[in-house]
C-alpha cells in the first residue's frame, strides 16, 4: 500500500537535486520582501489572474482526467511551472497557480478534486524546504477541506498530497499541527482500509517531525534578526521551591503544547477503539519528549483517559491504557522525590542561616553594650539596652540580605559554585547540597513541574461515587453502572491505587475532599461487602486507613509545632516537609471537620450494612479521640450561664442499630463511654435519653397505655428486644462502671412520681436480673454483699438502688437479701399483708426462691446457721413461705428451713449463756446503741419510701381497671391485680413528659 509514496518521491523531491541550491539562492530575497509580496498578492491577485492564465486549458483538462497516470504527468508539468516561477522570484504567479488548484479542489467533480490535491503536493515539492513556508497556508487549507469528502479516493489522494507536503515542510507543518491531528484522528476510524493505511503512514511521518522539531523549531515566518530574549521557565521562590512560571509558551515556536491540549480533549471522549489506540500513541510520544512536560497537563485529560477502559473496550486498548497510567503515576512520584529533596534542603538551609544569625547577634550584643557604656554597663537604662539590641538585629539582617543578594547570579546557564565546606554533612543529597550552597541558578530536572493534585483527586473520586449529583455543577460523576463488574473492578482498583499514591505525595490536598472521601468509602464498603468483592473491599479499607493516618500525622505535627522546634537542626520530619503544619491543621479544623463528622453520622444512621456501620463508628471514635473539643458547643441558658452541649445524640445511633449485630451496639456504647469520661453532663443526659429509648422502643412487656408509642403502632412488634436491651445495659457496665451505671439509672428513674409505672416495674425487673446473674457485674455484687450500713458510701449506693427497686417487690426483696438487710426485707414482707397480692408477684417470688438456691445467695444460706445474729432472715424467709401457695417451689424453701430445725435447737441450748452474756455487753455499750439507732432510723426511712411507692403503684393499677370490675372478688384480685394488659381510656404521663428537652412541653 505504500507503492504510491515510493513512486511519487523519486519523480518529486528526490528527482531534483538542484532544488535546494536554487531555492536557497532565492530564499533571502523572498524572506526580505515577504510582507510586501503577501500584501500585494492579496490586493492584486484577482486582477493579475485575469490578465494572464498561468495554466493552459490543456493542462487543466489533463488534470481532470479520470486516469491516474495522466493526472500524475500533469502534476509534474505544474511542478516544473512552479519551479520556473520560483527561479524568477515570481511569487504572484505561484499564488495564481495555487489559487487555480484551490478552485478546482472546491468543484463538484471527483476527478478535479483528485487532480487538484495531487498538483498541490507537486507545487510543495517544487517550492522546497525554505520557500514553502510562505505559501504553506494557501496550500494546506484546500487539502484539509477534501479530507471530509464522501469519496474514499479523494481522501486517499489527500493523504498522499499531505504526506508530500509534510515531507518537504518538516517543521513548518507544526504550525498546522492541530488541524493535522484532528484530521488524522478522523482518518484512523475510516471505513475504507486504503484510507486508514494511508493515514497510518502519514501519522508516522508527523510523529517523526514532532519528535525532532516540536521543542525548538521556530518557523521561518517568525524568525527575527535580533537575538531572541531568554524566556524564564521557572523561578526559585523564597522558600526554595522551584515554581513554574505561568507565562505562555514562546510564541516564536511552531508547536505549542498548551494550544494542542484543547484539540486533544475534543477527541479524547471517543468510544472508537482505533481512535483510542491512536490517541494513546500520541500521548506516549509527548510523554517521551523530555521538555514537553506533558505530566503538568494530566488533570486536563486524566478523566477521558480513564474512560478509555469503559464502553466494552478491547483488551489490547485496556492494557495500553493501564501501562500509560502506570507511567504517569511513576513520573508523579519521581517529581515528588525531587521536590521533596529541594524542600528538605531549603528548610535545612534556613535553620543554618537562623543559627548563624543568632550567633552573630549573641557575639555583637556584648560589644554594643560595651560601646554604649564603657565605664559602667550596668548603669544603662532599659530603653537604651532595647535600642542597642534592635540596632544589632538590624545590622545582622542587612548583612544577611547583602550576602543573599550577592549569591544570586544571572539568568544564564552559567553555574558558579562555592567551595565545598569541610563541615558539610556527609551523605547529603545532590539536590540538597546545591540549595544549601545558595546555588539558585542550578536547575534540577523535575523541580519546576507543577501538578494540580486537587483536580486529579476530584477526577479520581468521580469514578468511585455511587450517587449521581442533583445538578451538573454539584460534583463530577462518572457512572459505571452500565459497565460489567470486571470493568468496574479494574477502574476502581486503578483509581484507588492512584489515590493511595497521591495521599503519600501530597496529603494536604485531601483536606477539602475528606468529607467526600469518607462518604464514598463507607458507601462502597457496604456495596462491595454485599457483593462479596473481597479485593476491592480491602482496597477501600486500606484507603480508609490511609486517610486516618493522614489525620493522625496532621494532629501530631500540630502538637509538635506547639512544643517548639527541635534542638537538632538536621532533624527534619517528613510532615514538616510535606506542609503538615499548624495552618493546615487549623484549616481542616475550621472548614472540614464538622462536614466530615456530619457525613460519618449520616452514613452511620442510614447504612444497613454491618461492615459500613462498624467503619463509620470507628470514624466517630477516631474523630472524637483527636478532636474532642469540636464535639461540644457552648450554649447559654436563661440565667446567661454557659453550658457545654454535646452535638451527637447517641441514642439515635442505638435506635438505628437495634437490628444490627452486638458488635455494632458495642462500638456505640464504647463511644458513649469515652465521651462520658470527659463530660459528666453528657453522661447524665445519655442515661435519661436511654431510658426514653427503652420506654418507646422497648419490648412489648414494658410498653403501657401511657407510653409515647401506645396507640400509634400497637399491632407491630417492638423494634428492641429484651435480649438486646439487656445486652446494652451489661455492655455499659463493662465500658463505664457497673456501680456508676446502676446508680445513675436509679437516680433517673426516681426523679418522677407519676409516670409509666408498668415501665418502671419492668425495667427494675430487668436491672435486677442483670445485677443478680450477669458475670459483668460480679464486682458490684461483691461490693453489695460486703455492704456496711454504717459506711456513708455504702449506704448512699444502697439507698439509691432501693428507691428505684421499690417499684417491684421481688426485686427490692432480692436487693435486701443480697446486701443482708434482713430487717428491712422483713418490713417489706409485713407491708404486703396490707396490699392485694397479684399473680405476677407470686410468679416473681417463685423465681426469687429459685435464685436463693443458686450460688449468688450462698452467703445467705450460710447465715442461716447463725439464727441469733440474723433473726430477721428467718422471719423474711418464713414470710415469703407464708405468702406463696403450695407448689414445688414452696416445697424447696420449706425443706431448706425444715432441715435447720434440729441444728437451731441444739445451738440454742449449747450457746445460750454465751449469747446472753454477749447481749449484756452489747446493751451496755453506749456507742453501739447509737449505731443501732442510726441503723434503725435509716431502715425505717427506706421502709416508708417503699410504702409510698407501693401505694402509688396500687393506685395506678386500680385506675386502669374497668369501672364494672368487682374489687370485692378476691380471685379476680389475685389474677388481675397488677396486670399490665388492661388499657385505660385515660392516658397518663410517660417518662418523656418529665425529661422533655423543651421546658414548655414539661408536664406541670
Amino acid at each position: 500500500m505504500i507503492t504510491w509514496f515510493i513512486s511519487l518521491f523519486p519523480k518529486g523531491c528526490y528527482q531534483y537535486p538542484h532544488l535546494h541550491t536554487t531555492t536557497t539562492s532565492n530564499c533571502s530575497r523572498i524572506h526580505s520582501r515577504h510582507n510586501n509580496t503577501r500584501s500585494i498578492a492579496t490586493v492584486d491577485r484577482n486582477n493579475k489572474m485575469a490578465e494572464a492564465k498561468v495554466l493552459d486549458p490543456a493542462i487543466i483538462k489533463d488534470l481532470l482526467n479520470h486516469i491516474y497516470e495522466k493526472r500524475k504527468a500533469t502534476a509534474f508539468q505544474i511542478e516544473g511551472i512552479t519551479k520556473a516561477a520560483l527561479a524568477q522570484n515570481e511569487s504572484t504567479k505561484i499564488y495564481q497557480i495555487i489559487a487555480k488548484l484551490t478552485e478546482l479542489s472546491n468543484s463538484g467533480s471527483v476527478s478535479a478534486k483528485m487532480g487538484a490535491v495531487t498538483a498541490l503536493g507537486s507545487v510543495s515539492v517544487a517550492l522546497g524546504l525554505f520557500a514553502i513556508a510562505y505559501f504553506l497556508e494557501d496550500i494546506v487549507r484546500p487539502i484539509f477541506a477534501t479530507f471530509r469528502d464522501s469519496d474514499a479516493r479523494v481522501r486517499y489522494y489527500a493523504c498522499e498530497s499531505l504526506y508530500n507536503i509534510a515531507k518537504i515542510a518538516r517543521g513548518e507543518i507544526l504550525l498546522y499541527f492541530n488541524e493535522v491531528f484532528d484530521i488524522l484522528c478522523i482518518l484512523v476510524t475510516d471505513t475504507e482500509s486504503s484510507v486508514k493505511n494511508a493515514a497510518d503512514i502519514l501519522d508516522r511521518l508527523i510523529k517523526d517531525i514532532v519528535s525532532a522539531k516540536s521543542t525548538n523549531y521556530v518557523s521561518i515566518l517568525h524568525q527575527q534578526n535580533d537575538e531572541a530574549q531568554e524566556v524564564e521557565s521557572n523561578i526559585i521562590a523564597s522558600n526554595g521551591e522551584a515554581i513554574q512560571v505561568n507565562n505562555p509558551q514562546d510564541p516564536m515556536k511552531a508547536f505549542s503544547l498548551p494550544r494542542f491540549i484543547p484539540t486533544l480533549l475534543e477527541r479524547m471522549y471517543t468510544i472508537e477503539p482505533f481512535a483510542k489506540k491512536f490517541l494513546l500513541g500520541w500521548l506516549e510520544l509527548f510523554d517521551d519528549i523530555p521538555s514537553s512536560e506533558l505530566i503538568t497537563f494530566l488533570p486536563n485529560f486524566l478523566e477521558p483517559l480513564i474512560r478509555f477502559l469503559m464502553n466494552k473496550c478491547p483488551s489490547d486498548v485496556r492494557i495500553e491504557t493501564q501501562n500509560l497510567l502506570a507511567i504517569f503515576l511513576k513520573e508523579m512520584e519521581a517529581s515528588y522525590k525531587v521536590r521533596y529533596e529541594m524542600r528538605k534542603a531549603h528548610i535545612l538551609k534556613e535553620r543554618l542561616r537562623q543559627k548563624e544569625e543568632n550567633l552573630k547577634i549573641s557575639d555583637a550584643l556584648p560589644e554594643s553594650l560595651a560601646l554604649a557604656s564603657p565605664h559602667n554597663p550596668e548603669s544603662m537604662s532599659t530603653d537604651e539596652l532595647a535600642r542597642n539590641l534592635s540596632k544589632t538585629n538590624l545590622e545582622a539582617m542587612e548583612s544577611s540580605l547583602q550576602t543573599d543578594a550577592a549569591s544570586i547570579k544571572s539568568a544564564s546557564t552559567t553555574i558558579i559554585r562555592r567551595a565545598q565546606d569541610n563541615n558539610e554533612p556527609e551523605g547529603e543529597p545532590a539536590v540538597a547540597k546545591s540549595v544549601a550552597s545558595n546555588d539558585v541558578s542550578e536547575f534540577i530536572a523535575g523541580q519546576d513541574i507543577f501538578i494540580d493534585y486537587s483536580r486529579i483527586i476530584d477526577i479520581l473520586l468521580s469514578f468511585l461515587r455511587t450517587v449521581p449529583p442533583r445538578s451538573s455543577n454539584e460534583y463530577l460523576f462518572n457512572d459505571l453502572s452500565n459497565e460489567n463488574r470486571e470493568i468496574c473492578l479494574e477502574i476502581q482498583l486503578t483509581v484507588l491505587r492512584w489515590l493511595q499514591a497521591i495521599i503519600q505525595i501530597s496529603p494536604t490536598s485531601f483536606s477539602k475532599f475528606l468529607p467526600d472521601c469518607v462518604s464514598i468509602i463507607l458507601r462502597n464498603i457496604a456495596l462491595t461487602d454485599d457483593l462479596n468483592d473481597v479485593e476491592l473491599r480491602n482496597q477501600f479499607l486500606n484507603f480508609d486507613q490511609s486517610l486516618r493516618t493522614y489525620l493522625n500525622r496532621l494532629h501530631q505535627s500540630n502538637t509538635e509545632e506547639l512544643k517548639g522546634p527541635s534542638s537538632d537542626i538536621d532533624e527534619i520530619s517528613e510532615s514538616t516537609i510535606q506542609g503538615l503544619n499548624k495552618e493546615a491543621y487549623e484549616e481542616f479544623l475550621e472548614l472540614y471537620l464538622i462536614k466530615t463528622f456530619q457525613v460519618v453520622l449520616n452514613e452511620c444512621l442510614l447504612s444497613v450494612n454491618e461492615l459500613a456501620r462498624l467503619t463509620s463508628l470507628d470514624w466517630l471514635m477516631f474523630l472524637y479521640s483527636n478532636y474532642r473539643s469540636s464535639f461540644f458547643t457552648q450554649e447559654k441558658d436563661e440565667q446567661n450561664k454557659a453550658t457545654v452541649k454535646f452535638q451527637l445524640d447517641l441514642t439515635a445511633l442505638l435506635r438505628s442499630s437495634v437490628d444490627a449485630s452486638k458488635e455494632v451496639v458495642s462500638k456505640v456504647l464504647t463511644l458513649a463511654a469515652q465521651i462520658s469520661d470527659d463530660n459528666q453532663e453528657f453522661f447524665r443526659d445519655f442515661m435519661v435519653k436511654l431510658m426514653m429509648f427503652f420506654e418507646t422502643d422497648g419490648p412489648e412487656t414494658i410498653k403501657a397505655p401511657g407510653s409515647l408509642n401506645h396507640g400509634i403502632n400497637s399491632n407491630v412488634s417492638s423494634s428492641l428486644s429484651r435480649e438486646k436491651m439487656e445486652f446494652i445495659l451489661r455492655r455499659l457496665c463493662v465500658t463505664i462502671s457497673a456501680e456508676k451505671i446502676f446508680k445513675s439509672l436509679s437516680e433517673v428513674l426516681v426523679l418522677f412520681e407519676t409516670s409509666n409505672v408498668e415501665f418502671l416495674d419492668s425495667i427494675v425487673v430487668t436491672l435486677n436480673n442483670i445485677l443478680l446473674t450477669s458475670p459483668e457485674l460480679q464486682s458490684l455484687r461483691k461490693d453489695l454483699k460486703n455492704f456496711d450500713v454504717y459506711k456513708s458510701e455504702d449506704w448512699t449506693l444502697f439507698s439509691t438502688l432501693f428507691q428505684c427497686w421499690s417499684y417491684n417487690v421481688p426485686s427490692v426483696l432480692s436487693l435486701c437479701l443480697l446486701t443482708s438487710n434482713y430487717e428491712l426485707a422483713y418490713l417489706i414482707i409485713k407491708n404486703l399483708a396490707e396490699t392485694e397480692v397479684s399473680f405476677q408477684l407470686l410468679t416473681q417470688l417463685d423465681v426469687l426462691v429459685q435464685l436463693l438456691e443458686s450460688h449468688i445467695f450462698l452467703k445467705l444460706r450460710l447465715q442461716l446457721l447463725e439464727p441469733d445474729k440474723h433473726p430477721f432472715l428467718y422471719k423474711t424467709l418464713y414470710g415469703i413461705l407464708m405468702i406463696m401457695p403450695q407448689s414445688s417451689t414452696y416445697s424447696v424453701l420449706n425443706n431448706r428451713l425444715a432441715s435447720l430445725t434440729l441444728f437451731i435447737q441444739s445451738s440454742a441450748n449449747s450457746q445460750s449463756p454465751h449469747l446472753a452474756n454477749n447481749a449484756n455487753n452489747i446493751s451496755s455499750s453506749t456507742a453501739s446503741s447509737a449505731l443501732l439507732l442510726t441503723k434503725r432510723k435509716r431502715i425505717q426511712e427506706l421502709a416508708d419510701t417503699f410504702v409510698k411507692v407501693n401505694e402509688r403503684q396500687q393506685d395506678s393499677t386500680r385506675s386502669r381497671l374497668p369501672k364494672e370490675f368487682d374489687y370485692g372478688s378476691r380471685g379476680a384480685s389475685i389474677r388481675f391485680g397488677a396486670s399490665t394488659a388492661l388499657e385505660s381510656s385515660e392516658s397518663k404521663p410517660s417518662m418523656q413528659d418529665y425529661f422533655s428537652l423543651d421546658p414548655k412541653n414539661t408536664r406541670g
